[in-house]
């Protein structure tokens, strides 16, 4: 999948590996809530990836991808689908540019809005949601551009690396109706 900024890729090992470095990126730290990984913890950084944090998510398995920006030869960021839930045509999105160079230039926008469409058209889901630091404004700007809304604070609701529970904003798309 790619438009004229991005293209979503199998995301594989090697991306993962070379995440491990960029995971101690403070800014990641702050917007991500994880501990920084060692270079030996790529399944704890899968299982970071996957954690589910919006309410009545899913059990189905995650669809991630790497994330290209245009003219780019190696993946910058990640974007996945997890917690999908077939009987409530649902999944949760969770993303991030890895890269700090790539930030705030609309990979990750661009990035989301396929993997939207991805959710839509090809899994047939209704609904996609993603949680979000209430004083993430950047971020909270890029998801609603994307056509994602403000649905709720959900209180105390992520656990922090240092065992203190925060409150995180839900934001929700449902497919729009078709219209022949």
């Amino acid at each position: 999948m790619s438009n004229k900024r991005v293209r979503l890729v199998p995301l594989d090992r090697r991306d993962i590996s070379r995440f491990m470095k960029l995971s101690h990126d403070p800014e990641l730290i702050a917007t991500m809530g994880w501990r920084p990984f060692g270079p030996d913890e790529e399944e704890r950084f899968v299982a970071t990836m996957n954690v589910l944090s919006v309410p009545c998510a899913g059990s189905g398995p995650p669809v991630a991808f790497g994330i290209h920006a245009a003219g780019v030869n190696r993946t910058v960021g990640y974007v996945c689908l997890k917690g999908i839930d077939d009987a409530r045509a649902s999944a949760e999105l969770g993303i991030a540019i890895m890269e700090k160079e790539y930030r705030s230039l609309g990979y990750g926008t661009e990035a989301l809005r396929l993997a939207i469409r991805y959710a839509f058209e090809e899994l047939g889901l209704d609904i996609v949601a993603l949680t979000v630091y209430p004083d993430n404004t950047r971020a909270i700007r890029a998801y609603e551009k994307t056509g994602l809304g403000r649905t709720r604070i959900l209180e105390k609701a992520w656990l922090q690396p240092d065992g203190d529970y925060v409150d995180i904003l839900l934001m929700e798309l449902r497919k729009p109706p078709y219209t022949p």
